[in-house]
């Protein structure tokens, strides 16, 4: 009775803490497959593993890959495994920030094509929803070329009617290895991506958390589940037909020559030496294949890793924007440089200043770098040429010499014990440089190769290219802004005479900004544009913007196009948040503005907080009309309305943060009186 009981107690308890997940899967071998009844495949079995630690009761549901999207997107299923990532699906599908593996589209043809140009005129088949359709229909449509897509439930068949002739070539990923039907596979390759497991919204985080945990630290370790099934389904299905048959053929081959060789010796003994002497040529040409056998394996196995190094460098590349801080650039940079370089443990990367002997930590990986970034004494080794250097000892002891006992300890405390460190020194120009370190742990028995010295070098230059190509970009940009602020400041002296309207809506607008919680690069932008809103105000004839009486209704209409005006005056590429904000700074969120009546979200975020930043500021403020309102009556005005000010005018979200914090907008306003 007490084993029953126990029992009970047992089932009970897992039924308590199982998660059960509903698992969506299609035919995507070897990623995701069916076979004899059993879910296999790389994803499937590592998601296995995972639910395996975690207790969680997976049930598979099998079906089509276009069904499958359609259930994530109305919560059925709680998961797609193998799901490419664009904007449209992040509308309704959470993803975990780790791939598991990074894939690309390849197009297959009954008929040999070389070229994308080649598929003129033809039928191609795809699969019904695949990321891959969309790929390759922006790819066509770009080269203006006349296809004709078909779509099909399956990569199966999508392959079988290209087989059948029903079309002329079919889209599959790299990697598939179902039933290609003989078929010619081009070398047309397009749209790197990387494949995800895909959750449904309903999705609890700390699930999606654990995949993330699971897959970073896996990936890291040779050891681990992710790298023994990836050689079992991916490297596996990577070597070719040709040398699978040839290592199944090769028994039979020399059992067959050794049963002759006898034959022959019982028959023809006086030709016995010859047949020992061809015997051992042939025991030779077979260990020679199968040397060149694993040479090709080990080459094939050496493209697989140049190819993720090549992807991997191809996106942080594609992710590469001027506008973009310096420290998230260094820090995307040097994180790629530590999963490619495959001896790299940590790493860091300094600027320096030799002329006045000071140091600046612009990112670092897997030190502290919040206590790095105390550090700014100069010490050590101040470079005088361009050059890598490898040092065989712990570098943070080297520094000991010239540096005060204060950052000795700082660096000491933030730094992992290191075995080998290679510095890569860049100068920048006559006085600045920069150091790319990475750094070998203590205990790792690796040491940097040639190889990853060249590597490093890519990086490097890159990392030099970036802040020669950042600096120009700011100092145009700083001179285009200090321009443009001036005459913001001209054309706000027609209205306000203190001309101090423009930087008190700057500090409401951040102020708005930082409590959306934005990101902090548009919240810069967003402080540093808003002077600009009424540049446009400088092209507007002088007589309208000074007169005090009502304008006309012709006057009016020439009033509004200050806004057209400024966006004219702020059209390049940089200035696009302030060009938004010129233009659409007056649209309201219930369509009742202008120059557009863009309605509620179609207008720019950083115009709708500067709309209500401009306002408040304009009610409060003399001008040579009117007489300022008290912010108290300001407060009510915008709140409650009046005959020309409506709450509707105001997104709901920045109008709640006016009302919780009106104080503060009286606050600035009194810190310029």
């Amino acid at each position: 009775m007490k084993k029953i009981f126990l029992v009970i107690i047992i089932l009970f308890s897992l039924s308590i803490y199982s998660q059960k997940l509903i698992v969506g899967l299609y035919d995507n071998k070897p990623l995701t497959y069916i076979d004899d009844n059993q879910y296999s495949g790389f994803a499937v079995d590592l998601l296995k593993e995972i639910a395996k630690r975690e207790h969680w009761n997976l049930e598979f549901k099998y079906d089509t890959f276009f069904n499958l999207i359609n259930e994530i997107y109305s919560n059925k299923i709680d998961l797609i495994i193998a799901l490419g990532k664009n904007k449209e699906r992040e509308n309704f599908i959470l993803y975990p920030k780790e791939p598991f593996f990074t894939n690309w589209g390849v197009i297959y043809s009954n008929k040999k094509i070389d070229s994308i140009l080649d598929l003129n005129n033809k039928k191609i088949a795809v699969l019904k929803g695949d990321i891959y359709n969309n790929e390759i229909t922006n790819l066509i449509q770009k080269m203006e070329l006349n296809v004709e897509f078909i779509e099909f439930n399956s990569y199966d068949d999508v392959l079988k009617n290209v087989y059948n002739n029903n079309c002329d070539a079919g889209v599959v990923n790299r990697i598939y290895s179902g039933n290609t039907y003989n078929l010619y596979k081009t070398p047309i390759v397009f749209s790197p991506i990387e494949v995800y497991y895909g959750f449904s919204k309903k999705t609890k985080k700390e699930i999606i958390d654990k995949i993330d945990y699971y897959l970073k630290s896996w990936k890291f370790d040779e050891n681990s589940p992710y790298y023994t099934l990836f050689n079992k389904y991916i490297l596996k299905d990577s070597i070719p037909n040709w040398i699978k048959n040839l290592l199944i053929f090769l028994p039979v081959i020399a059992i067959t020559f050794f049963a002759s060789a006898l034959i022959y010796y019982l028959s023809f003994k006086k030709t016995l030496s010859q047949l020992i002497i061809k015997n051992t040529k042939l025991d030779e040409y077979i260990s020679e294949l199968s040397s060149v056998n694993e040479e090709l394996e080990e080459n094939y196995n050496e493209i697989e890793n140049l190819n993720f190094k090549l992807v991997q460098l191809m996106k942080m590349i594609s992710n590469l924007k001027i506008s973009n801080p310096l420290d998230i650039f260094y820090q995307d940079l040097l994180r790629t440089a530590i999963i490619l370089i495959p001896e790299a443990d940590y790493g860091s990367i300094i600027y320096i200043n030799s002329k006045n002997n000071k140091w600046k930590f612009l990112s670092s990986y897997g030190h502290n770098f919040e206590l790095l970034k105390n550090i700014e004494y100069a010490a050590g080794h101040i470079p005088t040429n361009e050059k890598i250097r490898i040092i065989n000892h712990n570098i943070v002891e080297n520094e000991r010499i010239e540096m005060d006992e204060k950052s000795y300890e700082l660096l000491k405390k933030a730094s992992k014990p290191i075995k080998q460190t290679m510095i890569y020194e860049i100068n920048l120009n006559i006085d600045e440089w920069i150091n790319f370190c990475l750094d070998i742990d203590v205990n790792s028995d690796k040491s940097f190769s040639d190889e990853s010295k060249e590597l490093l070098e890519i990086f490097g230059n890159l990392a030099k290219a970036f802040w020669i190509e950042k600096m120009a970009y700011e100092n145009i940009k700083n001179s285009y802004t200090k321009l443009s602020n001036k005459l913001a400041f001209i054309a706000d002296e027609y209205d306000d005479i203190t001309g101090k309207h423009i930087y008190r809506v700057s500090k409401y607008s951040k102020f708005i900004a930082e409590k959306l919680n934005l990101d902090p690069i548009l919240i810069d932008e967003i402080s540093t544009y808003a002077p600009l809103h009424d540049i446009g105000k400088i092209l507007v004839d002088k007589s309208i913007l000074l007169k005090k009486d009502e304008l006309s209704e012709k006057e009016w209409e020439e009033m509004k196009k200050h806004t057209i005006y400024g966006a004219k005056i702020l059209e390049e590429d940089y200035f696009k948040t302030a060009r938004n904000i010129a233009l659409y700074h007056h649209e309201k969120f219930d369509g009742s503005g202008y120059p557009y009546g863009l309605k509620g979200d179609n207008i720019p975020i950083e115009a709708q907080i500067v709309a209500l930043a401009d306002v408040y500021d304009a009610l409060r403020t003399d001008r040579p009309y009117k007489k300022g309102y008290s912010h108290e009556i300001t407060v009510e005005i915008i709140l409650k309305g009046d005959n020309r000010t409506k709450p509707e005018h105001f997104n709901p979200k920045i109008l709640k943060i006016f009302e919780t914090y009106h104080e503060s907008f009286k606050n600035i306003f009194d810190s310029f009186l």
